[in-house]
């Protein structure tokens, strides 16, 4: 045994007659030792108590951290889309990759972005060309598109060589721990505050395919809490397409006294209406980020979508030096809740 009974590197290489390079290699998960080596060597680690030195593995990232983006690890980020950079459009995607980007730096990792809609580009192909540069960790970012519940939303790649982290919760298979922003919460958060303006008329709006990529939480909350408080709250408008005149008749029918919507959807039906927002009816964002170009000082929700790309590589380099690799039986889920911001889309209503 070692000193403080410590096992080191050097007691597992003599259990196991490898080099303590291939020990090392093994125990974190890289490539250069044969699957025999690895089993080998995780089964003499397990026998004599090795236990990972937090501090040593801080030293490491603050080592990593300070050298040259070309010499740092790598981690992979998983797009998808009609082009390699049709996430790019979304500011909520753009943020969830800055944030990941520098949490990975802080880490002492560097990001590498690979396009799984790459023509001639196969899953196992894709897979071996993460594996061959000694990528360790994989983050997949949201499935790009309309959803819909008839088309799957699976990856066909074998994770198994990797340790896997999703941002959001777009992909149904495999089913792996995710980072995502708290919808469920965050819509009842924003019913609070817009009940705390003394709105009372709440409505709800959203392109069907968008309560979708959340599982359905917003629509879910909402109607929680138009079910226990909301007795003059119109029941919530789901569209596949922005059908004014459907939402015309929905309006006039219910008269709103403010409506809440997200990435354009509700925003634009009320401007194409002619509504005077917020001295005719207010409006307020489950995203302000996506309704930022529409109205500048909008209400609502900040998704702290930096935050959500961030815990992503938290939970991520947690897995690698936990030598956690594939499709866990046991996902976790991190939740990040937003915050409101009162804009100037909303305004005090009289009691």
């Amino acid at each position: 045994m070692g000193s403080g009974n410590k096992i080191t590197l050097r007691e597992i290489a003599a259990k196991t007659g490898v080099t303590r390079m291939a020990v090392s290699l093994a125990l974190r998960g890289k490539p250069g030792v044969s699957k025999e080596t690895r089993r080998k060597v995780m089964r003499a680690a397990e026998q004599l108590g090795y236990e990972p030195d937090p501090e040593v593995a801080k030293l490491m990232s603050h080592i990593r951290s300070k050298l040259p983006d070309d010499t740092r690890a790598c981690l992979a980020l998983l797009t998808s889309g009609k082009t390699a950079e049709d996430w790019k459009r979304f500011a909520t995607e753009r943020k969830y990759v800055e944030g990941a980007m520098q949490r990975a730096k802080e880490y002492g990792y560097r990001i590498e972005v690979f396009w799984l809609n790459e023509p001639g580009m196969s899953p196992s192909r894709l897979g071996n060309i993460i594996w061959n540069r000694g990528i360790e960790g994989v983050i997949v970012a949201p499935l790009q598109g309309k959803l819909s519940k008839k088309e799957p939303r699976s990856i066909h790649l074998d994770f198994s060589p990797f340790s896997v982290v999703e941002i959001s919760e777009t992909v149904e298979s495999p089913d792996l721990d995710r980072s995502i922003h708290d919808q469920y919460t965050s819509m009842l958060k924003l019913l609070d505050e817009l009940s705390g303006l003394n709105y009372r008329a709440i409505g709800l709006v959203m392109e069907d395919a968008l309560d979708l990529r959340v599982n359905g939480k917003w629509t879910a909350a909402f109607l929680q809490y138009r079910h226990r408080r909301g007795k003059k709250m119109p029941p919530p408008l789901l569209m596949s397409n922005a059908d004014q005149i459907k939402f015309n008749t929905w309006f006039d029918r219910y008269a709103p006294d403010v409506v809440i919507g997200v990435a354009h959807f509700g925003l634009e039906l009320l401007q194409n209406r002619g509504s005077d927002i917020p001295g005719e009816v207010g409006y307020a964002s489950l995203d302000i980020d996506g309704d930022s170009k529409l109205f500048p000082d909008v209400s609502g929700i900040d998704q702290n979508s930096h935050l959500v790309g961030a815990a992503a590589v938290d939970m991520l380099v947690a897995s690698i030096q936990r030598g956690q690799k594939g499709i866990p039986a046991q996902p976790v889920r991190m939740e990040i809740e937003g915050t409101w911001r009162e804009g100037k889309s909303t305004l005090p209503q009289s009691a």
